[in-house]
C-alpha cells in the first residue's frame, strides 16, 4: 500500500467567512489563507510504469477546488440561522441582528451547515472524489485544509 502526498504551495485560497456558534452568536466576519492537502491512498502501482497514476491528472482538480473559493466570501446554504437572498446583484445575509450585503459575484453559497475546517475538508473530499472518480488504483482520499499554521481539519474516506 502506498499513499501519494499532494501539498504544493499553490494549493491555496484566501476567502472571507464567519463560524456560526450558536442560533445567535458568531465569530466576526474575517479572512484566512488556507493551504489544501490531499493525500491519495493506493493499493497497488501500475507494473510497466512503477507509478499509480499521472500527479499531474490530480492536481489542476486541487488548484480547480481551490480557485472556485479564492477571494470570495463563503455562505454556508444549509444553516439554519442564516437568512440569504439576492436582491439585484447583492446577497442580503440576515443572522441574528447582523445584517450584511455583499457582491454576489463576490460571494459562494455552499452547501454546508457553517464555514468551519471540517465542512471545508469534508466538502473538498467530496469534489474531489468526484472529480477523480475515473482515475485508476486510488482506495482513500484524505483532505486536509489547514486554515492558519498548525491549525487545520482532515477528512478522508475510502473509495
Amino acid at each position: 500500500m502506498f499513499t501519494i502526498h499532494l501539498a504544493k504551495e499553490l494549493f491555496k485560497f484566501s476567502c472571507s467567512h464567519f463560524t456560526i456558534l450558536s442560533a445567535n452568536q458568531a465569530e466576526r466576519l474575517h479572512g484566512h489563507n488556507y493551504q489544501v492537502r490531499v493525500d491519495i491512498g493506493v493499493n497497488d502501482l501500475d507494473l510497466h510504469l512503477g507509478f499509480a497514476f499521472d500527479f499531474n491528472a490530480v492536481k489542476p482538480m486541487i488548484q480547480n477546488f481551490c480557485a472556485a473559493l479564492d477571494e470570495r466570501i463563503l455562505l454556508p446554504a444549509r444553516s439554519p440561522f442564516l437568512q440569504v437572498s439576492t436582491h439585484a446583484e447583492q446577497m442580503e445575509v440576515v443572522f441574528a441582528q447582523k445584517r450584511y450585503s455583499f457582491p454576489s459575484c463576490d460571494t459562494v453559497c455552499l452547501p454546508l451547515s457553517n464555514i468551519t475546517t471540517e465542512e471545508l475538508a469534508r466538502h473538498a473530499w467530496h469534489s474531489l472524489a468526484r472529480d477523480m472518480a475515473a482515475l485508476p488504483r486510488w482506495t482513500k482520499l484524505q483532505v486536509q485544509i489547514e486554515e492558519t499554521r498548525g491549525q487545520s481539519a482532515s477528512f478522508f474516506q475510502a473509495r
